[in-house]
């Protein structure tokens, strides 16, 4: 569950983006075709994400708490 932390925003980040630039540069494609493009790179990338940060999102979510506990007992 930690990991759907880091993935929805790169999820949402990733489509707004391709469909900003498929928009832009790509006007001539059909709309549904440009969006269809632009939730295939998301899910790629969600994926992607998913997998590589398996190890990275443990120790940043680890250091995060332990942030917050330090100052609670402040």
């Amino acid at each position: 569950m930690k990991r759907f932390i880091f993935v929805i925003p790169v999820i949402v980040l990733v489509f707004s983006i391709a469909t900003w630039m498929l928009n832009k540069d790509f006007s001539m494609i059909d709309a549904q075709t440009r969006t269809l493009i632009a939730i295939g790179a998301s899910v790629f990338s969600g994926i992607i994400t998913f997998f590589l940060m398996r190890s990275d999102i443990e120790h940043i979510t680890e250091a995060h708490l332990e942030r917050q506990n330090a100052k609670r007992k402040k």
